[in-house]
């Protein structure tokens, strides 16, 4: 990466608080150390040997307490082991590099550098001083990453509460609602077939709506009430009866299929998810050409309950699509079934709409 001035300054500001605090600390260093000798050293010397103990800082703190992983048994070993590794190469770096500079001139230093036991003593307490401070430069580090990590999983799990919560809030609403929908429902029923009875023999057609009307909102009211799961029989029957009502409105001209095995009737589902998916596709669809039929395809297979519908899109609705249909039932599968359920849409180039539900079946 190219630096800029820019770069400069961004770096410079990130990393603020490490150049005020290395400031702070040499300053008090070298201050305290002037005074006790009396006499200070030139820049270079000061500039040398401090550049290799923030590098060992660094180098301890970010590559060597990581390494010697710290949250497991093997750091039991692999930190003294370490620590050794690095004091034993440090001290000769450090007089190796110091001599250097100095014989060619690069520097002058206060007294010339030799190799005596003294001198390796003074540079060990020097790189253990520095490594002691790096360890708890990498707690303190630490420290603060898992104080944020569990806020940041204490934000989450609130968030899951506050959702659920408003999930709850939204079925309470639901059913206050299919309450108020609920007013005398027997006499409704008992109305429904006594038009029936009168219309059976003088139409027939309309009869044969009123009674497919008639079960299904029976099922609607009762069935759903009593169970929080329900066969897919009895769904599956009223879908038929959905298609029969469009159908004799449509005077039978709109191309629809329902294809399913004998064996998902038996299977426990909450219910209306089925039929909001037709009826989604008899709102929205263009069910009337032969030759771009829809489909309603529901198929179980290694416990893996999946309904699919394609439609053809109708261009020139009759109602504004909100879709509150769809974002009812992923609430309802949100609620019941948590992750093991989920309804994905698509819509294709060639302006077909796919919705496809899933739901992961409990096993006996």
């Amino acid at each position: 990466m190219k630096i800029t001035p820019d770069n400069f300054k961004d770096f410079l500001y990130r990393y603020r608080i490490h150049f005020i605090g290395w400031f702070l600390f040499i300053f008090y260093e070298v201050v305290i150390m002037g005074v006790i000798r009396g006499a200070f050293a030139t820049f270079g010397n000061y500039a040398l040997f401090y550049a290799f103990n923030v590098m060992l800082f660094y180098f301890h703190a970010l590559v060597v307490m990581p390494a010697a992983k710290m949250k497991s048994i093997q750091a039991l070993w692999r930190l003294p082991l370490f620590i050794s590794l690095e004091v034993v190469l440090y001290i000769p770096l450090v007089l190796h590099a110091a001599n250097f500079f100095n014989r060619y001139g690069y520097l002058e230093l206060i007294e010339p550098i030799q190799f005596t036991f003294r001198a390796h003593t003074n540079v060990a307490y020097r790189a253990i001083y520095f490594i002691l401070f790096a360890t708890g430069y990498d707690y303190i580090l630490n420290y603060f990453k898992e104080r944020k990590r569990a806020e940041e999983q204490e934000k989450e799990r609130l968030l899951v509460i506050i959702e659920n919560q408003r999930i709850y809030s939204d079925l309470i609403k639901s059913q206050h609602a299919h309450l108020k929908a609920q007013i005398n429902p027997h006499f409704l029923f008992n109305t429904l077939n006594f038009i029936y009875t009168s219309t059976r023999k003088t139409a027939p057609e309309a009869a044969e709506a009123i009674m497919a009307l008639s079960e299904m909102m029976r099922y609607s009211i009762e069935e759903v009430k009593d169970h929080a799961q329900s066969a897919l029989s009895g769904e599956l029957e009223q879908v038929e009866n959905l298609i029969k009502l469009h159908q004799i409105k449509a005077g039978h001209g709109l191309y629809i299929s329902l294809n399913y095995m004998e064996d998902v009737e038996y299977i426990q589902v909450i219910p209306l998810l089925i039929m909001t998916l037709v009826e989604n596709m008899f709102k929205h669809g263009e069910l009337r050409q032969a030759n771009h039929p829809a489909s309603i395809d529901i198929s179980c297979s290694g416990g893996l309950l999946q309904v699919s519908t394609k439609n053809l899109i109708n261009l020139q609705p009759a109602y504004t699509s909100h879709h509150i249909g769809l974002s009812n039932i992923k609430k309802r599968l949100k609620s019941a079934y948590g992750n093991k359920a989920a309804l994905h849409t698509a819509v294709t180039e060639d302006h077909y709409f796919q919705a496809t539900l899933t739901i992961e079946l409990n096993q006996a």
